[in-house]
């Protein structure tokens, strides 16, 4: 354990920390005992009835902080379960670093303990160093401690379970991987206490940082120091092939760094993987920012194809929960895959044959508890209904976003039914207007938190705005997102083809011969570097669009592509077959595209098109 404690700030007091969990591990994880007494509170059926009112439809939900919902979830509970849930509090409190905090932390695991009608034994683990903490596992973490809880609760129920031999073998001193492979095969999402387990029980393997993002971060900007094939995708990688990456890192750092603190957050570590950010900003003051404008609860961003329908939900979702927008589409996107971490922000498409069961609640077969060989169907929360109760439950409350991608896709009406009423601002929760609707499944009263914003996309080449339900038209706002010829200018000087001109004047051709939803956007020509770049893109994306809009009428193609003939596809005369007698002497083609456009193919399709400025 040298190694850990040695490597830690000594603000964090991690000793004191590292002791009371060791402690914990005896008393309560090995034995059935009390982290604060002589009393049986691990056992498994407390653990087992604690975490029956921490999971499904026994989740309190409705106003009120954290304690508030818990005093009435833990109602009726036997003492030894209430002082349980003291405990587990506690065990969550051991992580976040709070200098000024720790007395509230103390005064919130006494007040559980109390609820079972005892006070709380004094204890040198509620301790201000003990308390203090050791990581920054941010605002999620807080957020969602139902969440952390539960899993805490679960993994201890699962530990319960396993025979004594499993147990010695997974608690052995060299046993980090086994035990975390074990743990890990618990999880459900992302759950930041999973890593305080791991540093707690084995403290020489894994680090004190309980962030995703920043273990993968630490792999993706030191991997270097890894022979190639220990180097995991620092992205899509399991998390636990992160924390082997980590240890190895480590390893090779003690060699230049030899008896220094080697702690990932302590300078000058941290510089290596994260060299703008200083700690102790609860901001990256490297981000410069912009004020957000005002966001309703419920916009659809539509357009056709390529006009940035994606990239403009990433950087919404990430303007609408920070209030604020960075200064770089990096960082936009880091930040948006923080968010969809967090469990902030949800993203889904709809398709022709989703439906209500999937978005609000539907049934789904559970076999007989008592080992019976029936079943019974009982209600499955769809995904709508998953983060309206994250949202209803966070702490201050901060926003959360929804994104239904290809919104029109799918029949809205039925997928939302009577739920289309709770989208309104004034019929949400706490509104003047507020309603709740019976779910036809679980019979639970639903209605949809004021913090819950629906960000929807809509390709208007697939429906028009206009052949949407009026009821949801007018519970959303739509912002178009056009063509920008004028965002391709630094593409048409690498390529060397005026793409914006080309561009407009496509688009003026499918305007008249269609309308504007029919359009061709500018993002697929933004990465454009090359001639080569432009022609594939117009081979493999643009003329199979316009072909697709026109059902193949291919003179229509040509007549946007600047005529006949042009430089992208050519026309072969078919021969009349014989004998046929019923000829009408109608010329027809075979359409085909060139093996190669020629140098001028862009000039052609420019053709007669107006020299005009591009508009603003």
């Amino acid at each position: 354990m040298s190694r850990s404690l040695c490597n830690i700030p000594k603000t964090a007091h991690v000793s004191d920390i590292l002791t009371a969990a060791g402690s914990w591990r005896k008393r309560c994880l090995m034995g059935d005992g009390s982290i604060f007494g002589d009393a049986s509170l691990w056992t498994p059926a407390n653990i087992n009835a604690l975490l029956d009112r921490f999971t499904g439809g026994n989740l309190i939900k409705g106003p009120g902080n954290f304690l508030d919902k818990m005093k009435r979830q833990l109602e009726s509970s036997e003492p030894a379960v209430i002082q349980l849930a003291a405990e587990c509090l506690w065990f969550l409190y051991l992580v976040p670093l709070a200098r000024k905090k720790f007395k509230s932390k103390r005064n919130e695991i006494a007040q559980v303990w109390e609820w079972s009608g005892q006070p709380i034994p004094e204890s040198d683990y509620l301790e201000n160093r003990t308390l203090m903490g050791f990581a920054r596992p941010g605002r999620a973490y807080s957020q969602y401690r139902h969440l952390e809880f539960r899993f805490l609760l679960r993994v201890a129920a699962k530990w319960k379970q396993l025979p004594d031999f499993q147990k010695d073998e997974l608690s052995d001193e060299n046993a980090a991987w086994k035990f975390a492979e074990w743990v890990d095969s618990q999880m459900e999402g992302r759950r930041q206490i999973r890593h305080a387990i791991l540093f707690f029980l084995f403290p020489d393997y894994f680090e004190r940082c309980v962030s995703h993002g920043d273990k993968r971060k630490i792999v993706g900007k030191l991997e270097s120091r890894l022979p190639e094939d220990l180097r995991p995708n620092s992205k899509k990688a399991p998390i636990i092939e992160i924390d082997r990456a980590i240890y190895d890192i480590r390893r090779d750092l003690e060699k230049e760094y030899g008896d220094a603190p080697l702690d990932f957050y302590y300078p000058p570590i941290k510089k290596l993987w994260k060299p703008d950010h200083d700690e102790e900003d609860t901001k990256d003051p490297t981000l410069k920012t912009t004020p957000a404008k005002f966001n309703p609860l419920n916009t659809i961003l539509y357009g056709p194809p390529g006009t940035g329908k994606t990239y403009a939900t990433t950087a919404r979702c990430v303007e609408i929960c920070d209030r604020e927008i960075p200064d770089s589409n990096e960082k936009i996107r880091a930040r948006y895959a923080e968010l969809i971490e967090e469990g902030r922000v949800e993203f889904i498409t709809f398709h022709q044959s989703y439906g209500y069961e999937e978005f609000v609640e539907g049934l789904r077969p559970q076999t007989d508890p008592e080992g019976g060989a029936g079943f019974r169907l009982v209600p499955t929360d769809g995904v709508l209904k998953r983060i309206a109760e994250r949202a209803q439950q966070s702490i201050n409350p901060v926003p959360h976003v929804l994104v239904i991608d290809e919104i029109n896709r799918a029949n809205v009406s039925k997928v939302l039914g009577e739920l289309v009423t709770l989208l309104e601002e004034d019929k949400r929760q706490g509104a003047e207007n507020e309603i709740s609707v019976a779910l036809p499944h679980s019979g639970e009263h639903f209605s949809l938190p004021a913090n819950l914003y629906i960000l929807g996309t809509m390709n208007t080449a697939d429906r028009s705005i206009a052949l949407l339900d009026t009821a949801l038209r007018r519970r959303f706002d739509f912002e178009e997102l056009p063509p920008k010829p004028k965002l391709l200018k630094e593409a048409a000087e690498s390529s060397g083809i005026d793409l914006p001109k080309v561009l407009r004047t496509m688009n003026e051709r499918l305007e008249y011969l269609l309308d504007r939803d029919h359009l061709i956007g500018h993002a697929w020509l933004m990465n454009a570097k090359t001639r080569e770049d432009v022609d594939r893109v117009m081979r493999h994306k643009i003329i199979p669009l316009i072909a697709e809009y026109f059902y193949d009428d291919w003179s229509k193609v040509c007549a946007v592509l600047g005529g006949i003939p042009n430089g992208f596809v050519e026309r072969r005369n078919l021969d009349t077959p014989p004998n046929l007698d019923h000829a009408t002497g109608e010329e027809r083609y075979r359409w085909k595209y060139l093996d190669e456009f020629p140098e001028n193919a862009y000039e052609l399709l420019l053709g007669k098109s107006s020299d005009a400025e591009d508009p603003e």
